[in-house]
């Protein structure tokens, strides 16, 4: 699929093109097992490009675009194995500049000088992010947050956006990493990163209120999660099949190039299919998105069908490299990796095709 784009976004995909050019797998393995899993000098020099305040209000001091624009620098991101979190970043900063007063730690997020991250998942499988058992005591904006977060970037974040439920409903807090009863027990990942399980013990938090347009804060920042990490898995299922096209292009068997081999041909083809295709509905739905017309269904849907057709793209490019590719010298086995943890983040395949079911057979059984 050919996108039209826009000038400006021409270029915002072309900058970021050229800021991958300095990641890349090598990289990606300088930070596996590491003090620190990202460069904090490449997230302030993404600030200063205008990245992590791509999505607030210019009132805020952002530059107001939409989430195609975000989605073109995290589907660069992806395919350079970038390791700082741009993408919860530039979401964090969304939420904590849509409020009608923007949190003070706003400035120096969009900068890329404070970390603040998500911190919304509770359980390891079947988690509803609208139906949190963390519990929020406390009136107005100032209330203290008992409970736990799993699976959250924590590694050099300074805060962390915390849904719970309060008194009168869904919320969403900011919680500073040393704040009173806020503790962090950190596990490695399978690409050899870190998350963290977030306890809360009655700690101080700040309610950061919704834009007046959304229904929930928490689900404005779930959903826009999801497309980020979709929008990664692309680039990296697309890097995955050109390594994997170049590599049938100059590897010889029996006296022949393997990319002359009709099975192997067919087995790209597929990969080739899964990209286009993909890409179309990601963008499709990133455009709905941006012209507020989309179905609350289609971002389960995205990241449903983006986490299996790149663990499919990302297994056949194994495959097709033989044992190379497992070992652990070769790129394409640091893009599987990351295609693993990606695809599990915020749930799995399974976990967003019931969730899109939940969201679709209500209004079906009123039609029937």
């Amino acid at each position: 699929m050919e996108l039209h784009l826009t000038s400006e976004q021409a270029l915002l995909r072309d900058s970021a093109a050229k800021f991958v050019a300095t990641a890349g797998p090598k990289v990606a393995r300088k930070f596996r097992d590491a003090d620190a899993s990202f460069a904090p000098q490449r997230l302030r020099e993404a600030g200063e490009l205008g990245w992590l305040g791509i999505l607030v209000p210019e009132s805020a001091g952002g530059l107001g675009l939409g989430l195609t624009e975000l989605a073109l620098v995290l589907e660069q991101a992806g395919r350079g194995l970038v390791c700082e979190p741009i993408g919860l970043a530039a979401i964090s900063a969304a939420a904590l500049g849509q409020a009608p007063k923007p949190l003070p730690i706003l400035e120096q997020v969009m900068a890329g000088e404070a970390l603040v991250v998500p911190a919304l998942q509770e359980r390891a499988h079947g988690d509803d992010p609208l139906a949190p058992s963390t519990e929020a005591a406390g009136t107005g904006t100032a209330l203290h947050l008992t409970g736990q977060k799993m699976f959250v970037c924590a590694d050099g974040a300074d805060g962390f956006l915390v849904s719970a439920n309060g008194r009168d409903g869904l919320v969403l807090c900011f919680v500073a990493r040393d704040a009173l009863g806020c503790t962090l027990q950190p596990a490695e990942t399978v690409d050899g990163r870190r998350l963290a399980t977030l306890y809360l013990d009655g700690t101080p938090a700040e309610l950061v209120m919704p834009h007046a347009s959304a229904h929930s804060a928490v689900d404005a920042l779930y959903n826009a999660a999801l497309v980020a990490l979709s929008a990664e898995l692309l680039g990296v299922m697309e890097e995955a099949q050109r390594i994997t096209l170049d590599y049938l292009r100059i590897r010889k068997q029996f006296g022949k190039l393997i990319g002359s081999f009709q099975a192997l041909q067919h087995r790209m083809v597929d990969c080739y299919v899964d990209v286009e295709l993909n890409r179309s509905l990601l963008f499709k739905v990133l455009s709905a998105w941006d012209d507020d017309t989309s179905h609350p269904a289609m971002v389960p849907a995205v990241k449903a069908r983006l986490s299996k057709a790149a663990l499919k793209t990302v297994r056949a490019a194994l495959q097709l490299h033989g044992a190379i590719g497992y070992t652990e010298e070769h790129d394409i086995g640091v893009y599987y990796k990351r295609a693993v943890a990606l695809a599990a983040k915020y749930g799995n395949e399974i976990t967003h095709v019931g969730r899109f079911s939940h969201l679709t057979l209500p209004a079906q059984q009123a039609a029937g």
